[in-house]
């Protein structure tokens, strides 16, 4: 059997401390997560990233805004709400003046076991993968 050096041994240490918080924090989310999943809003968004592949499971909130036909607002206030799930996360954000706009979302890949949890829950219990593919493609202009 091969010994790990130390700095193997403190990687290796740290992989399972992290799996093991991440463990931890969606045993406690298990309560929640019926309540997480089951808004559409939050299902769209979440369907989005997760299809999003080519741009790493992030997307423009104006985009996602136009095509699930909602305002601005009203998807800032989900990606927030799954941000303190730690579900979602700010991927870049932009200056303007004296205020910082958060431009762009994505699946916090850090915690990719709470996604699949999250995600396979909206699946089994409250929405197909048609129906999200419905809400998610409405694409009106909430500016007229």
């Amino acid at each position: 059997m091969r010994e790990l050096s130390s700095s193997e041994s403190v990687t290796e240490d740290e992989n399972l401390v992290g799996s093991q918080s991440e463990e931890f924090f969606i045993t406690s989310l298990r309560p929640e997560l019926n309540y997480i999943c089951s808004n559409p809003v939050r299902a769209c968004i979440m369907h989005m990233f997760i299809n999003n592949r080519e741009l790493g499971h992030t997307m423009q909130v104006e985009d996602i805004a136009r095509r699930i036909g909602k305002r601005h607002s009203i998807v800032i206030y989900h990606l927030e709400r799954l941000s303190n799930w730690k579900v979602v996360k700010v991927v870049k954000s932009v200056r303007y003046g004296n205020t910082e706009k958060r431009s762009i979302w994505g699946l916090n890949l850090e915690y990719p076991n709470l996604i699949r949890e999250v995600y396979s829950r909206i699946l089994k219990l409250f929405f197909t993968q048609k129906e999200l593919n419905t809400m998610c493609s409405i694409n009106k202009s909430t500016r007229k």
